[in-house]
């Protein structure tokens, strides 16, 4: 998958942003009407690539993403939401709904998973909670030299300019900078990052998300500093 920060997206505070990806036109359009009706921003789609690459391109609050889309399972967007946008509430709206199709939307990061056939109301409910819930969301930030982090949104803050980060790499970021001015060895830092998960990272993997870091932080890239047989430090003295 692609690598490149994206710029955090300012829009008007009283508006919520919505993209709706789903192949039956006739309901897309229905979704759209209402919620625009409720003064949201509505963007749709149906396949997994144009998905992909508005969420790349946009900061949208919701997606409300079908499973069957034009070009492939509903599942790829979510995966590629849980890897690259922090903020992004994923509701799943399927007619796929077996135990195992729940299962399998939640397991990729999926917040909600509505069946069809539904109502308007309960869809809106739906949105609204997790919506709330998004405000509530914890913003504590870390802080070193110029650069300040928000772990639990994805959010940078480098020379007054606000980002995001791909989740692992912030989640590296920020193991380094609860422990700024201190050696954190590789076996640790994946340790902290991987934590329960089921595929644990090489040595070697772990320096390549190092160096993507790095290129991330531009000419702040020395406060990441490698400690050679050992791991890193996150410092910014020489």
């Amino acid at each position: 998958m692609r690598y490149f920060p994206k710029l955090f997206i300012i829009r008007k505070a009283e508006m919520q942003n919505i993209l709706i990806v789903e192949n039956d036109i006739t309901l897309s359009k229905m979704i759209k009407d209402y919620f625009s009706h409720k003064n949201f921003e509505c963007n749709t789609c149906s396949s997994v690539d144009k998905a992909c690459s508005l969420i790349e391109e946009n900061d949208f609050d919701i997606v409300i993403l079908d499973r069957v889309l034009d070009d492939g399972d509903g599942i790829e967007v979510a995966e590629f939401i849980n890897d690259f946008n922090f903020k992004t509430r994923i509701l799943i709206l399927s007619q796929k709904s077996r135990t195992e199709d729940k299962i399998a939307g939640f397991e990729v990061g999926a917040d909600d998973y509505l069946s069809k056939p539904f109502a308007i109301s309960e869809l809106s409910l739906r949105v609204n909670s997790l919506l709330s819930k998004q405000k509530l969301k914890n913003s504590h930030s870390l802080s070193l030299g110029p650069v300040s982090i928000f772990p639990k949104t994805g959010e940078v803050i480098l020379n007054n300019i606000t980002s995001t980060m791909r989740k692992k790499e912030i989640q590296i970021l920020a193991c380094l900078f609860k422990h700024k001015n201190h050696v954190v060895s590789r076996t640790m830092i994946i340790n902290d990052v991987w934590s329960g998960g089921s595929e644990i990272p090489t040595h070697t993997t772990l320096d390549v998300y190092i160096r993507r870091i790095r290129i991330f932080l531009g000419d702040n890239k020395n406060i990441i500093k490698t400690v050679r047989g050992f791991g890193y430090m996150a410092s910014v003295a020489e």
